[in-house]
């Protein structure tokens, strides 16, 4: 077993994805905010170096080489635990479904004024689960070696070194 440090490599590359359902009835809000960094902590079943899983951003552009922090993949991979994400609302968006327009509106302009948890106020709306998505290079450091690489997703989505213009 074995812990490791995972961060974003360039910032603006996180985004959280807060899904919200309606208690009575059909209707889907997916909050999207986006962040500067991001820190997980993340423990593996052995001592080698996480396996990561890429995967694509639902809704994004269609490549592969996105990670869920949240709820990562992999063949050793045992957790994940949020260390921090830092200067949220660099970029938002918020997607409505089965939502009449007029709601739509009203709830966009609640969501702006006081944020994406005053959904949960009128009781109406729960937050069913959160993603935390970050694509590009990303810094995995272990815990107790201190040994760090730097990691990104080929076209194909599988796990490869980052090499920088300088290397």
């Amino acid at each position: 077993m074995a812990f490791w440090t995972v961060k974003t490599y360039h910032k603006k590359n996180v985004e959280q994805h807060e899904h919200f359902l309606r208690r009575s009835g059909a209707g889907k809000i997916i909050v999207k905010d986006g962040f500067r960094w991001a820190e997980f902590r993340v423990e593996t079943e052995d001592d080698n170096f996480p396996e990561f899983e890429f995967t694509e951003v639902p809704g994004g552009n269609g490549d592969v080489d996105s990670l869920d922090l949240y709820f990562l993949s992999g063949n050793n991979i045992v957790g994940s635990e949020l260390v921090m994400m830092d200067d949220g609302g660099c970029w938002g968006d918020i997607e409505f479904e089965d939502v009449d327009e007029a709601e739509a509106e009203e709830l966009q302009e609640l969501i702006e004024e006081n944020g994406a948890w005053s959904l949960e106020d009128d009781g109406d709306w729960y937050l069913d689960e959160t993603e935390c998505w970050v694509w590009g290079p990303i810094e995995v450091t272990n815990d107790a070696t201190g040994e760090s690489r730097v990691v990104i997703a080929d076209e194909d989505g599988n796990m490869i070194d980052f090499e920088t213009d300088d290397e």
